[in-house]
């Protein structure tokens, strides 16, 4: 087996690792990277079962042990899946069908050099001091993504009521657009001022793409994809505390309050708009009525006299 995948296995057999893997997981189309490489030279990336190319998806336990074993030759060694959560995964139309889209997690990539890990910490807090700035401050996680900071909104912090007038998929898509551009020119400013050239902010809402489940391990590196906690980012030590043997995990990273993003996203979808590109099945994305229009600036008000 290796010793280095001997850990690995290892890892993923202790029951708080896959019960974090599996609430992420549900109602997500799911990917696994394994440490098998395709002819090309590429670790192979699994994303469908069966001869009919069924969404690869994990809603338990049983479940995720059943596609580990599935996958044991291959040896599966990272476990992502999609911003969307679906309210059905059974066919590869459904990954087509945007009105499937039951909700969208907004987030922000802080990519940059481990070495500059204080540089990615500071960019970190920009958005984080943004973010509450603008109501939204229970209802956010921070994941150490392996090299960077991954910072996610709870999907369903974005009540019921707003996702079901307006697209998710749309509103993760705005709200990340309209936090980045907000922070991106003090992103610039802190690598600048400490010389971290790699540093970069970046909104990557996408359908198709992936995102390590927490305590999953990084595709390449031997490091745990760990939660932080949000007060106390710049007391993390990556290569101690993302450690397969050590790590330290924020497990609240599934608290979240109903509708805390709802002023964020009618705003920043009124001026952002929508996810820029042409979907096989879509809702009409109805223009922000009176009543809407008026929440907007009452929001806008009350952020204005804090």
């Amino acid at each position: 087996m290796g010793e280095e995948y001997s850990l690995i296995f290892e890892h993923y057999n202790k029951f708080e690792v896959k019960s974090e893997i599996v609430e992420f997981c549900k109602n997500r189309w799911v990917g696994i990277h394994c440490e098998s490489r395709d002819d090309k030279g590429r670790k192979v990336l699994v994303r469908y079962f069966g001869a009919k190319k069924h969404p690869l998806k994990i809603s338990s336990i049983k479940e995720l042990e059943k596609v580990f074993s599935w996958l044991n030759k291959l040896k599966p060694r990272t476990v992502y899946a999609t911003v969307n959560i679906y309210n059905k995964l059974h066919y590869l139309e459904d990954l087509y069908d945007s009105s499937n889209i039951l909700a969208c997690m907004p987030t922000w990539d802080i990519d940059n050099r481990l070495e500059d890990w204080n540089a990615t910490v500071k960019a970190a807090y920009e958005v984080i001091s943004i973010l509450e700035a603008n109501g939204v401050s229970k209802s956010f996680f921070i994941k150490f993504s392996g090299n960077g900071i991954h910072i996610h909104i709870h999907p369903y912090a974005i009540s019921e009521d707003v996702r079901k007038k307006f697209n998710p998929l749309d509103l993760a898509w705005a709200i990340s657009e309209y936090i980045k551009e907000k922070v991106s020119p003090k992103v610039l400013d802190i690598a600048l001022k400490l010389n971290a050239e790699k540093l970069k902010i970046e909104n990557v809402i996408d359908p198709q793409r992936l995102f390590t489940a927490p305590l999953s391990i990084h595709r390449e590196k031997l490091r745990v994809i760990v939660c932080l906690n949000p007060n106390k980012i710049d007391s993390f030590s990556p290569l101690q505390d993302a450690s397969l043997k050590n790590f330290k995990h924020s497990f609240n990273w599934k608290e979240y309050v109903e509708g805390e993003a709802d002023e964020l996203a009618l705003k920043a979808y009124q001026n952002i708009g929508f996810f820029p590109f042409k979907r096989r099945s879509r809702r009409k994305h109805p223009p922000l009525d009176k009543q809407v229009i008026k929440f907007v600036r009452k929001a806008d008000q009350m952020l204005s006299e804090k």
